[in-house]
This record gives C-alpha cells, sequence and structure tokens, in this order.
C-alpha cells in the first residue's frame, strides 16, 4: 500500500513495503540481513506507534554511518565481562538496534538464573525508540528498564551550553494485555520532536530551548540547526529553565542516565559521543524477574488492578480521559496498522534520496506505483 495525490499532505504506506525499503537501504550499504531486518523493525514501530521522530526519519544517518564506515554494518556484539547478574557487551561500533537486542536478550536470561540482572553496553550508536525494548523483555516475564546517552543536545541547570544527550529512560511491565510502558526523554522535550514540528511548519513553545546565551529561544528552524550543527543550542531537561519548575529534578534524572550509560559502562559520555571513529555511545538495561519476588501471576494481577483504579481517578476534565504511559502509542499502532502509515512529504522526498543515493527501488514504486 502507497498513496499519495502529490500534494504537501502525508502519503501513506503500509507497514510490509516500508519495512522491506528500510531492509534494502541497509543491506545496500554493508549491513547483515537480520541485523537490517531488527533494526527496520524497530524503526517502522515507531512510525506504527506514532512516534514519528523516531522512525524512518532516522533511516539517513545509519544509511550514511554504514556508507562511511562509522557504523560497522558487519559488527557482532561481545560479551566482555560477567559477573554474577552483572554483564558487559562489546557492540563493537555496529548498529545500535542489534546490540541493544542482544543485550535485553541477555538481560532476561541472566535475570532468570540470578532474579535481577544488569548489562552495560558499550561502543553502540542510536538504538531507535527505548520502549521496543523494555516491551520485549516484560513479554518474557521480566520487569525492565533501558537508557541510552546521546548526542549532546541538552543544558543542565544552571549550564548554558549542552553537555546531556536527551538521554531517554523506560521502564515496562507484565500485564495481561500489552505491557504497561514508559519511554520518554529526559529533557522537555527531544530533539526529534522539533524536527517534526519544523517539518510541519508548526511552533515550538518557550522554555524548551535556549540558545548559546543562555536565553530562551523559540526559532524553531534556527534551533534544530543549531542543535544539529553543535552551535551551542540547546535542548532544558524535564522541569525547564532553573529551578522553579523542578529543572534541576529533570537534570538529576539525565545526571542518572549518563552515569549509567558512560562511566559504569565504559562509554563516553554525551558530551564526548560522536568522534571520529564512531558514536561509542552506552546503553544500560536492568531486567527483574517477577517469579523472584514471588508469585509472578499475582504480580500482574496486581498490576492490572492498579492501572484499573488509575483509569477510574476522577478526572480533571471530563472530555480527556486518564492514560497510563504506553497506551497511545499502542492504539495509534492498531490504527495504523489497519489504515497505513502517513509519511510526511520531507520524509517521503528523504526516502526518495535514499533510494537514489543506494540504487533501491523507491518506496512509492514497490506496488506498481510511481515514486
Amino acid at each position: 500500500m502507497y498513496a499519495s495525490d502529490g500534494t504537501d499532505r502525508a502519503s501513506v504506506v503500509g507497514r510490509k513495503p516500508l519495512t522491506d525499503f528500510v531492509i534494502e537501504a541497509l543491506t545496500s550499504v554493508g549491513a547483515g540481513e537480520a541485523d537490517a531486518a531488527l533494526t527496520a523493525d524497530v524503526l517502522v514501530a515507531a512510525d506504527l506507534a506514532g512516534v514519528d521522530s523516531h522512525g524512518v526519519a532516522r533511516l539517513r544517518r545509519y544509511v550514511e554511518g554504514l556508507r562511511n564506515g562509522t557504523i560497522n554494518g558487519r559488527a557482532r556484539p561481545r560479551v566482555e565481562r560477567e559477573h554474577g547478574g552483572v554483564s558487559v557487551v562489546d557492540a563493537q561500533n555496529g548498529l545500535g538496534q542489534p546490540a541493544l537486542c542482544f543485550a535485553v536478550d541477555l538481560a532476561v536470561e541472566r535475570a532468570r538464573e540470578h532474579g535481577v540482572a544488569a548489562v552495560a553496553v558499550r561502543r553502540s550508536n542510536h538504538i531507535g525508540i527505548a520502549g521496543w525494548y523494555t516491551e520485549r523483555a516484560a513479554r518474557s516475564g521480566t520487569f525492565a528498564m533501558v537508557t541510552t546517552n546521546a548526542t549532546p543536545q541538552v543544558a543542565p541547570t544552571g549550564a548554558a551550553e549542552p553537555m546531556f544527550g536527551t538521554d531517554p529512560v523506560s521502564y515496562a511491565v507484565p500485564t495481561a494485555g500489552e505491557p504497561l510502558c514508559y519511554d520518554a526523554a529526559t529533557s522537555i522535550v527531544p530533539r526529534g520532536k522539533l524536527e517534526r514540528l519544523d517539518r510541519e511548519g508548526k511552533p515550538m513553545l518557550p522554555g524548551w530551548a535556549v540558545g548559546p546565551d543562555g536565553a530562551t529561544s523559540t526559532d524553531i528552524p534556527r534551533v534544530v540547526a543549531g542543535l544539529k550543527a553543535r552551535e551551542g543550542y540547546a535542548l532544558l531537561p524535564v522541569g525547564g529553565l532553573g529551578e522553579e519548575y523542578g529543572g534541576h529534578k529533570g537534570s538529576g534524572i539525565g545526571l542518572l542516565a549518563e552515569l549509567l550509560c558512560g562511566p559504569l559502562t565504559g562509554a563516553s559520555w554525551s558530551k564526548h559521543t560522536y568522534g571520529p571513529e564512531g558514536a561509542d555511545l552506552g546503553q544500560f538495561v536492568l531486567c527483574l524477574d517477577l517469579a523472584a519476588l514471588g508469585d509472578a501471576g499475582r504480580i500482574t494481577r496486581d498490576v492490572d488492578a492498579m492501572a484499573a483504579e488509575i483509569r477510574a481517578a476522577r478526572r480533571a476534565d471530563e472530555d480527556v480521559p486518564v492514560r497510563l504511559p504506553g497506551e497511545r502509542r499502542h492504539r495509534c499502532a492498531e490504527e495504523r496498522s489497519a489504515r497505513g502509515i502517513p509519511l510526511l512529504p520531507p520524509v517521503v522526498r528523504d526516502l526518495g534520496k535514499i533510494a537514489e543515493l543506494t540504487g533501491i527501488k523507491p518506496l512509492g514504486a514497490r506496488d506498481g506505483q510511481d515514486a
């Protein structure tokens, strides 16, 4: 399925042709078939869930990294160290998705043996949406937490320059249905959201970012360009500027992610990532086997009961339901699985350029229609 009316409205594409396109693009520049398929699954899952900032709009960074050698398309994650329930994995500068998936599966396996397990990953790359990995672990019967560092984009409280990454933190726990999954950046807004708003021609709010002078900026094209070029622009931590609305608390959570994914893991922390030889990102995985805490079935039932009580809370606005983390993403994935995935014109154009660059069939020509 692919539909475009040639206007500035979104084109609609089916999950399979989009996934196939990503796989072909990645394999054409040196990625292994299995790694390309897993990476495509994570990227397309983001678009399905409505997290368009982390979907196929990110494909170019992988294609270019594989082409120029800053990402090793044939890397195989390797366990460097194990001690009890703790493991350290060298991703060997490969694609981040296969490396973190390897680490999550290892953490689940070790948690079943030890009750709890932690896996640190170093020399890794961008991973896509963190919630994909925690949900994978939760479906195996464990509570899971994942975090990663990133390119420096966030100014800690009191600073006028970016030091931290947007450093998402995700956790997930099994339920009777889809896992209850939280996945969010530790910045007040992720850079990907600003890029999406910029593509859509929509404004950003004051208090999301600062310029090189440390003052709030709402010039979204300038902020996006300045973040990409590392020109001193910075996002703010959850809570915003200063301490009045709790910015120092968001900054503290960002620091936690930096510690777990940098010094404790043996990777670069965000200020020093993305050097000439690769990203050297770090990731951290924690898994807790529910059976180690007692009756796993009872725990799951208690989680479901707690979730039901929260949803039934008296609403602040009768027209706005009380939602739990992940529910909007799951609902969006169901809708887009049935109706197709909307891609904005700038994303469609970029995918077209990727097709030209790699010599693969354009997305729009995959079911007999013109690109």
